[in-house]
C-alpha cells in the first residue's frame, strides 16, 4: 500500500465504456469545428465517463484542460458567472502542469484584468479567446468542458434583460470552434429539455455534435456485479447471477443506484433491500404528485407505455401550454428524462419504472 493511500471496503468503479471513450478520442484528434453536447440520463456516467477520458487522452497528448461542474459553483447573476470562468493567480502562485492536471480554475488571470472586466472595461470573451490562442500557438490542444451549462439560463449580460448569457456564451463556443478551430468545447446536461432548446436552434444545429452517454447494458451489470473485488474492491461478500439479475431487474444500468445497493448490502440481505429501495422509489413518485391530477395523469401514461412521444399526452385534458410546462417540471425534477435527439420521454431509469408502477397499483 502507497504512503497514506486511503483504505475503503468498498471502492467507485468504472465499468467498460470503451465504444464511449474511442467516439471522444476520435473527436479529440479532429480539427474543432462543432460543440459537442453530451446527454444522457440521471446517474448514467457523463461526468465519470469524461474524467475517465481526460486521465486517458492526458497521457499521450500535450492538452490545456478547462473542466467547470457548474453544480459545484453558485451561479445566480453574472457576477457569479465571472467569477466561475476566470480565477485570479495570485503573485507567487505554483504553476499547475497543463498536461498532468483538469484546470478546475478555467481562465486564469491577474488581478488587474479581473478589474478591468468587472469594471466593464474588458470584454471576457476576448479575455478567453486571447488565452485560447496563445495555448494553440504553443502547440496545445484547449479543451473547455461544461458540466451542466443550463445552470446558467435566465443569467442575463450587466442585467440587460435583453442579452442572455447563455447565448452569448454559445455564439463565443460556435466562434471559438467552426470559425476559429481554437477549441475543443464539450458540454455535459442531463436537462433534455434544456438541449433540446439547442437541438431546435437554427443557429446552432449545424455546428453542434450530440452524443448520448446512457446506462449500462445488463452484460457490463453483471460482469461488474459476479466481480465485485475486481471492480469495486468488494471482498465481505459475493453475488450469485441470480442475485446479480434481481439488482439489475431493480436498477438497471444506473451506476449510482448500483453503488448504493451494493453499500447497503454490507448490512442488509439483498431481498430487504431491494424491496425497501423500490419503496423509497415509490415514496418519492408520491411526494412529488401530492395528488395532483394533472401530474398523475401524465404518469398514468407513462406508466402504461414506459417510452412515450409527445402525441401521447394529446389525449390528456390539460391544456397545451400547461402540458408543457408540466413536462418540463417533470424532466427538470429528474422524474422523467427526455431525450432531445428522439423527442421520447421515459421514467429516469428501472427504479423509477418501479415507483411509478407501484404507485398506481397501491
Amino acid at each position: 500500500m502507497k504512503k497514506h493511500e486511503m483504505q475503503y471496503r468498498k471502492d467507485v468503479a468504472f465499468i467498460n465504456r470503451e465504444k464511449d471513450l474511442a467516439f471522444l478520442k476520435g473527436c479529440l484528434n479532429e480539427r474543432p469545428e462543432s460543440i459537442l453536447f453530451i446527454h444522457g440520463p440521471k446517474s448514467s456516467g457523463k461526468t465519470t465517463l469524461l474524467y475517465k477520458f481526460l486521465e486517458q487522452t492526458q497521457e499521450h497528448q500535450k492538452l490545456a484542460v478547462k473542466f467547470l461542474d457548474l453544480r459545484e459553483t453558485f451561479t445566480n447573476v453574472y457576477e457569479d458567472f465571472l467569477k466561475s470562468f476566470f480565477r485570479v493567480e495570485t503573485r507567487g502562485e505554483k504553476k499547475e502542469s497543463l498536461t498532468s492536471n483538469i484546470n478546475i480554475g478555467f481562465f486564469k488571470i491577474d488581478a488587474s484584468v479581473e478589474k478591468k472586466i468587472l469594471e466593464k472595461r474588458a470584454d471576457p470573451f476576448k479575455v478567453m479567446k486571447a488565452e485560447l490562442l496563445d495555448l494553440t500557438r504553443d502547440g496545445i490542444k484547449p479543451v473547455l468542458i461544461i458540466d451542466e451549462l443550463q445552470a446558467l439560463d435566465k443569467i442575463y449580460l450587466n442585467d440587460d434583460k435583453e442579452r442572455q448569457l447563455i447565448t452569448a456564451l454559445f455564439n463565443f463556443f460556435v466562434a471559438m470552434t467552426k470559425q476559429a478551430h481554437l477549441a475543443h468545447i464539450i458540454i455535459a446536461s442531463s436537462d433534455g429539455y434544456f438541449l433540446n432548446t439547442v437541438y431546435n436552434d437554427s443557429k446552432l444545429k449545424k455546428c453542434s455534435r450530440f452524443y448520448k452517454v446512457d446506462y449500462l447494458t445488463k452484460e457490463d451489470v453483471m460482469d461488474w456485479l459476479l466481480n465485485l473485488e475486481k471492480y469495486s474492491k468488494i471482498k465481505d461478500y459475493t453475488l450469485t447471477s441470480g442475485d446479480a439479475d434481481k439488482i439489475w431487474e431493480t436498477v438497471g444500468g444506473s451506476m449510482w443506484e448500483i453503488q448504493e445497493i451494493l453499500a447497503r448490502l454490507f448490512d442488509h440481505p439483498l431481498d430487504e433491500v431491494l424491496t425497501a429501495y423500490k419503496k423509497e422509489m415509490r415514496g418519492i413518485i408520491a411526494h412529488y404528485t401530492e395528488f395532483d391530477k394533472n401530474k398523475l395523469q401524465v404518469l398514468e401514461v407513462v406508466n402504461k407505455k414506459e417510452i412515450v412521444s409527445g402525441t401521447d399526452f394529446e389525449t390528456l385534458p390539460i391544456e397545451g401550454p400547461e402540458l408543457k410546462e408540466l413536462l418540463r417540471d417533470m424532466v427538470k425534477n429528474n422524474i422523467l428524462y427526455f431525450d432531445p435527439t428522439l423527442a421520447l420521454y421515459y421514467p429516469q431509469g428501472k427504479s423509477y419504472q418501479w415507483g411509478i408502477r407501484l404507485y398506481f397499483e397501491q
